[in-house]
């Protein structure tokens, strides 16, 4: 949960009025980028910048620490958006009242069915990665990631969560598949925005340098 000011501000805080629902839609691919170029420097781009194809591109051509790689199409994506922390019950607090003191982490999971193996060994070998940062593309070709009002970041990843699975033989009536999975911090969500490209569409437009 956010840190909470003690004593209270003299009023709420303002909250916008709803102009019109927001809704991404189903998570079909997905593009990985280190949170860190380097050292200290956060992979960024200007938000203009995020809406031009070139900007993308070069990216996934990358040979340093801006480096992108986008995954082939996911499916059954699952995201349980967090639970409360909780403390109490019964005689350990007044009342037997539970009370709420924090948040979990955001748990998502993605099948990917039918993939030749060297794809997916590709995909296990971000698991080394330390600080690692992900952007989520819908079936739009939009893409989710954070912003800050200036620069548009990659979503940042809870180290060492996240995993592909080997494979599943699934026999005659199911696909094979591999498993992924990753969690995302609490609150992660304040600063995301959908990233709509005025000269491309994320999901048929890009693709990773090599195929090697």
């Amino acid at each position: 949960m956010p840190t909470c000011t003690c004593p209270a501000a003299t009023s709420f805080n303002d909250v916008p009025n709803a102009s019109c629902p927001q809704d991404f839609g189903q998570i079909q691919k997905l593009i990985f980028q280190r949170v860190f170029s380097s050292g200290a420097t956060k992979n960024s781009m200007s938000v203009a910048n995020s809406k031009l194809k070139a900007t993308w591109t070069a990216l996934f051509a990358a040979t340093n620490g801006t480096k992108m790689v986008i995954t082939p199409y996911v499916e059954a994506p699952t995201s349980d958006g967090g639970d409360p922390v909780t403390f109490g019950g019964g005689n350990d607090t007044v009342g037997g009242v539970t009370k709420i003191v924090g948040r979990n982490p955001i748990n998502m999971s993605f099948a990917l069915r039918q993939y030749a193996q060297n794809i997916i060994k590709a995909l296990k070998a971000l698991q080394c990665e330390t600080a690692l940062g992900v952007y989520f593309v819908n079936e739009d070709g939009a893409v989710l990631g954070l912003t800050d009002g200036t620069n548009v970041y990659p979503i940042p990843i809870v180290e060492a969560t996240f995993f592909v699975s080997d494979l599943k033989l699934n026999g005659l009536d199911t696909p094979d598949q591999n498993d992924m999975q990753f969690s995302l911090a609490p609150n992660w969500s304040d600063k995301a925005t959908i990233i709509v490209g005025t000269d491309f569409n994320a999901l048929t437009d890009f693709a990773n340098a090599s195929n090697a």
